[in-house]
């Protein structure tokens, strides 16, 4: 688990931590393997600019600069990717 600081919203105060976890692939099948697919809160997406995301969104530069640029995210949540690719080698102990 990695911490890149802590964000404060100029106009609403509003504090964000952005964090990244990094979980090996096996350990990530066997926790989140399951996840349904439908639930109360909605459908899960399994294809997103012609990629089948059923087993996650690759970690490339093309997708992290997709989702920052080109994708509606909140401003914490893209800062957040942002720091993550920027440190991607320290995250994935490249």
């Amino acid at each position: 688990m990695y911490c890149f600081g802590v964000g404060c919203d100029a106009l609403t105060l509003a504090a964000t931590i952005p964090t990244a976890l990094v979980i090996e692939d096996e350990v990530f099948e066997e926790l989140f393997g399951e996840v349904v697919k439908t639930n109360a809160e909605g459908v899960t997406a399994t294809e997103w600019n012609g990629q089948d995301t059923s087993a996650g969104i690759p970690f490339t530069e093309q997708n992290a600069l997709q989702f920052i640029g080109n994708e509606p995210m909140a401003p914490p949540g893209a800062a957040c990717l942002a720091l993550a690719w920027k440190y991607r080698d320290l995250l994935l102990g490249s």
